[in-house]
């Protein structure tokens, strides 16, 4: 199994408005958006390969009570992530809640 990593956080806005500020935040991180759903909530997405990973699938689910979900995963067979995943994680919430209501 693929290493990977995942993170949710609530936000005192609603669904669409956590929606909209995700996918803001994916494109601010560098994400390569390949599937959006805003009625379901979910935002799938992958990274480019670089020195530490052969890139990750990220993929965002955005809950009806304001949380949003993400979800980090090497690509391929890669078991050491080398803090990728982790770093993907915390780009994503440092791009998101600048652009929440606290």
């Amino acid at each position: 199994m693929p290493a990977n990593r995942e993170d949710s956080r609530t936000f005192s806005a609603g669904k669409d408005e956590v929606y909209q500020a995700s996918m803001q935040a994916a494109s601010q991180c560098g994400f390569n958006i390949k599937e959006s759903d805003q009625a379901a909530g979910q935002i799938k997405a992958t990274t480019r390969m670089g020195l530490r990973s052969w890139g990750e699938n990220i993929t965002i689910s955005v809950s009806a009570d304001g949380r949003a979900n993400i979800k980090s995963s090497c690509r391929g067979i890669q078991l050491v992530d080398y803090g990728k995943n982790k770093a993907n994680i915390s780009a994503f919430f440092a791009a998101l809640e600048p652009l929440l209501p606290a």
